[in-house]
């Protein structure tokens, strides 16, 4: 593990310290602000901001008052602004982006810039997805429709007291409607110029006098924004098949139990991209195969959403599960029974070469076409929380409780021809990128066990004592059976004899992470807390295509042994741990027309786990970078203007760089001008991947009654964010340039029904998921003039589009 320099220690604290005063300064001003506008008189209920409770803390509480960085969007909110599917998250949490790869088990979810990118099944995420108390086991599950949803909260910075070990950036916790105590329906349905629609439906009722139900259904396609000029088709398209319930008994006033089983499948053409930019000339392949017959027509460009693929990508999925959750109410205590099950299936498919070409004309042996990888992802999960909640009254409040979860995973993967065989013995297809043969079946088990406690003790009348603990006991393993090589690792269990060197594959380790703050309520509209929190992200293994080469190593420590082998003798890679510190101010102003609230942090992560290409090998590895730090100063804030108008929005600063990592890989093509010697670049100082410096969105609503029991509405959105790298490695090509994004709605609704007209990207302003090197072409940046080939992949909204929506309800 890298060690940190004492020297870029001291830079972070007084940099920490300026972030302290200012934040200190803008709460002495929101203070004076508070007590200033209490003496007002009283504006009318309609005109108000309601109070919004969320369950961060593990119990329901006034968001205002909870002494951390949580972010709330209501149901109302998320239609306002759009907000349909799971990525569409980022329109309304200035603090979170999504990072999209080749296929969605890569996809990072990532909150103020630290999240995971890794292709093993044994790696953790560092941001958690909640649903209805329910962790996901596999953040891939969370990429579909949003369904029935009443609120979606956004907990920044370490959450693992509360959540768990795999919650060291953030958690995401989504909770859906509960059923209601008189019949009520709703359908809705959307359709849009760009080929995407929408069906929902939601029934909900009593059964009996202590019996309740609630089921809703949601159908959703999307075409895509690439069109394969190879095959005819779309892609980067989607459909999601959901249905969700909730069924839930109170045979007492003490006791509820509430079942709530899902399913979703998913139907995906995902992910595809096209080309940006390719310089004159460049051929592709070993055979250096014209441009024009690989782009068959194609114009590489900004504007360009064309590609020409054999394969169709390809990314189809099914998730189904229940919770089940039991309270019983003890004299003022509730203490609840939190179990589910899950079941999660992803079945994926990518053209490895990038082009509709067949190789066999120059490898006659090689089945017709080109390559193609993928196979499917199988995990099990099942968990189990006892939790005891202690009553609302009194100085001292808390949350305690025992938590069990155990996960099983399979990855199945092929790297051979297109329809995922071999290459006719064949080691590989002559193409310019990593098309050897591999084929494996990897499986990863993890089990943990913990006991947790958060409590807040009133030490006078405005001050409060916070403080957490959480102790993790966590066993991992792995199996790994090399089918093209007949080698496998950990089999029989806990095998500890790779055919060359020792390896481990049965660990485990014992964390301890925790919270501790101060929160001062300085009048009854404004709240200052400072907090420290202790995070942590499990031990990981690599367990990938890499455990498949072979090839003998002819440098290092490790010369003359097989890359896997030397791979898998240095494994497990070590826990994440990071420190991190808030202190900010919540406030709500103007009579209740305006909530405000500030929170600046720092965090330091050590072990920072990360995947790059290790060019010495030519393998994705993970790294485990010895520091990165994430800090900066996030904002939300919510208005009633009155006369029908109100505004809400948020915005963040986040500094977020690996500050040592001096040994790391060079990006492809990279020259020693740039940076690299030996194969290695120092990358200290160095952003991190997809963490926006700036990142800011407003949102603005006006209603107005047109006639009787008819109103009118306008809504504005628009939304910002300054430059991102999409490699950690920081090749230049893959650069997004500042951006923002203008989405205008409207239309007239009634008690019953309410009809709207969109159009998103108003301004039709252009934007990349990702981008990158193409790795198909022969490019070089030694020659005069350099040569390049950069790919992306366009953001569904990159182009503008309208549609319309109409709800009905009774």
């Amino acid at each position: 593990m890298i060690v940190a320099e004492q020297g870029g220690e001291g830079e972070d604290a007084m940099s920490f310290k300026s972030l302290l005063r200012l934040s200190t300064a803008v709460c002495a001003l929101g203070g004076v602000s508070g007590i200033a506008h209490a003496q007002t008189a009283p504006a009318s209920g309609g005109d108000t901001i309601e109070e919004i409770v969320v369950t961060s803390g593990k119990r329901a509480e006034n968001v205002q008052d909870v002494p951390s960085s949580v972010l709330v969007v209501t149901a109302a909110g998320l239609e306002r602004a759009g907000v349909r599917d799971f990525d569409d998250i980022v329109k309304v949490a200035p603090s979170v982006t999504i990072t999209k790869t080749s296929q969605p088990a890569n996809n990072s979810i990532n909150i103020r810039g630290i999240g995971t990118y890794a292709y093993s099944i044994a790696t953790e995420a560092s941001v958690a997805v909640v649903i209805d108390d329910i962790p996901q086991a596999f953040q891939a599950a969370a990429f579909s429709a949003l369904v029935d949803v009443a609120q979606v909260e956004v907990l920044r910075g370490p959450q693992n007291t509360l959540f768990g070990k795999a919650a060291s950036a953030g958690v995401i916790s989504i909770t859906t409607q509960a059923p209601t105590k008189t019949f009520t329906g709703r359908a809705e349905v959307m359709a849009t110029n760009d080929h995407e629609a929408r069906v929902q439906a939601t029934v909900s009722g009593p059964i009996s006098d202590t019996l309740a139900f609630r089921v809703a259904a949601n159908y959703s396609k999307y075409r895509g924004n690439i069109h394969n000029v190879a095959t005819g088709d779309w892609l980067n398209g989607q459909s999601d098949t959901t249905l969700r319930a909730k069924l839930v008994w109170t045979p007492t006033d003490d006791w509820s139990v509430t079942l709530s089983p899902y399913i979703t499948r998913t139907l995906a053409s995902c992910c595809a991209g096209a080309e940006f930019f390719l310089s004159p000339g460049v051929t592709a392949g070993k055979n250096n195969i014209p441009q024009a017959t690989i782009l068959q027509g194609i114009v590489p460009g900004e504007n360009n959403r064309k590609t020409a693929q054999d394969v169709n990508a390809r990314g189809n999925a099914l998730d189904y599960g229940s919770g089940l959750k039991v309270t019983r109410n003890l004299n003022g205590f509730t203490l609840a029974s939190i179990s589910s099950y899950d079941r999660y299936y992803l079945y994926d498919r990518q053209d490895t070469d990038g082009t509709a070409f067949d190789f066999s004309v120059y490898a006659p042996t090689a089945p017709k076409g080109g390559s193609g990888n993928g196979g499917y992802f199988k995990i099990n999960s099942v968990t189990q929380e006892f939790r005891l909640t202690s009553p609302d009254e009194g100085r001292l409040k808390y949350v305690a409780g025992a938590y069990y979860s155990r996960t099983s995973s399979k990855r199945y993967f092929v790297r051979g021809s297109n329809e995922l065989g071999t290459y006719n013995g064949l080691a590989s297809l002559p193409t310019t990128n990593g098309t050897a043969y591999s084929a494996y079946i990897a499986n990863a088990k993890s089990e943990n066990f913990a006991l947790f406690g958060q409590g807040t003790l009133g030490l006078t009348e405005t001050l409060d004592l916070i403080a957490g603990l959480r102790v993790n006991k966590e066993k991992i393993s792995y199996k790994f059976f090399d089918l093209g090589n007949k080698i496998s690792y950990g089999d029989p269990g806990c095998s500890t004899k790779s055919p060359t060197l020792n390896i481990q594959t049965c660990n485990d380790d014992t964390a301890v992470t925790g919270k501790v703050g101060l929160r001062f309520q300085a009048s009854p509209d404004f709240m200052t807390f400072a907090t420290y929190s202790r995070g942590y992200k499990g031990m990981a293994y690599d367990l990938t295509s890499s455990l498949t080469t072979r090839t003998l190593l002819t440098t290092g420590p490790l010369k003359g042994y097989p890359i896997a082998d030397a791979i898998a003798s240095q494994q497990p890679i070590d826990p994440e741990t990071v420190d991190s510190y808030e202190i900010g101010f919540k406030s709500t102003l103007l009579d209740r027309r305006l909530t405000w609230n500030v929170t600046a942090f720092y965090m330091n992560f050590q072990g920072f786990q990360a995947q790059s290409r290790d060019l010495i090998t030519n393998q994705n590895v993970l790294n485990s970078i010895g520091k990165v730090t994430s800090k900066g100063v996030e904002t939300e804030f919510s208005a009633k203007l009155g006369h029908g108008l109100s505004v809400n929005g948020g915005g963040s600063y986040n500094k977020a760089v690996m500050n040592d990592f001096p040994n790391a890989s060079c990006f492809a093509q990279q020259t020693v001008a740039q940076g690299c010697v030996g194969g290695l670049q120092d990358l200290s100082g160095k952003p991190l991947f997809n963490a926006p410096e700036w990142n800011a969105n407003i949102n603005a609503l006006y209603e107005r009654q047109m006639a009787e029991g008819y109103t009118g509405f306008v809504n504005a959105g628009f939304r910002w964010q300054s430059a991102v790298i999409f490699n950690l490695l920081q090749d230049p090509d893959s650069v997004q340039n500042d951006y923002g994004i203008f989405n205008l709605s409207g239309g007239v609704q009634t008690d019953r029904w309410k009809l709207t007209a969109f159009v998103n990207n108003l301004f039709d302003k252009s934007y990349a998921l990702t981008k990158g090197r193409s790795a198909q072409w022969n490019v070089s940046q030694t020659t005069n003039p350099t040569t390049n080939a950069v790919n992306w992949k366009p953001a569904r909204d990159s182009e503008r589009y309208v549609g319309a929506r109409f709800s009905i309800s009774y």
